[in-house]
């Protein structure tokens, strides 16, 4: 350790190395701080917005979280990864609805990303819509044969409307 405390960082790619490896460690309350002063530095910085809105989601702080993700979707309207975590969020909130149109947003911008169908049937059961769930589910397991959520989710939820 530092014999005075925490080591003072000076370079902002220095902060945002120490608060990716905070969040990849799970310390979520030490990612908000060093991400945050790089955000305050560099306002525009896509890749602290996005860890800084998923550290704010794992500390169960989902509107504070769909803030930082909205903003790098005003930067970048196409990235997907950020559109996905919106809808995490929202859903977390129950906006249901606005988890769908985020959703919506990640096939809009590439439809065969990583758990993008499954996501939306998760999302579209809690609608109450299991017709359109059962159609993510397929569209799911022909991008990924292998993913076995959404296997078992497509097992059970035909299981149920027998």
């Amino acid at each position: 350790m530092w014999p005075f405390g925490r080591r003072k960082l000076r370079t902002t790619a220095s902060k945002l190395r120490a608060g990716t490896k905070a969040l990849a460690r799970g310390d979520y309350v030490t990612t908000v701080q060093w991400l945050g002063e790089v955000v305050a530095e560099e306002p525009e910085h896509i890749t602290a917005l996005l860890n800084l809105g998923a550290a704010y989601h794992h500390l169960e702080q989902h509107s504070r979280a769909i803030e930082y993700f909205e903003r790098v979707t005003a930067l970048r309207p196409r990235h997907a990864k950020a559109w996905l975590n919106t809808a995490a969020a929202r859903s977390a909130l129950g906006h249901l609805e606005m988890a769908e149109q985020a959703i919506d947003q990640v096939v809009a911008i590439d439809p065969h990303f990583p758990d993008v169908h499954y996501n939306l049937a998760v999302i579209k059961l809690r609608l109450a819509r299991p017709f359109e769930a059962l159609a993510e589910l397929e569209l799911q397991l022909a991008d990924n044969p292998g993913h076995m959520s959404a296997r078992e989710l497509l097992q059970k939820l035909r299981a149920e409307m027998i």
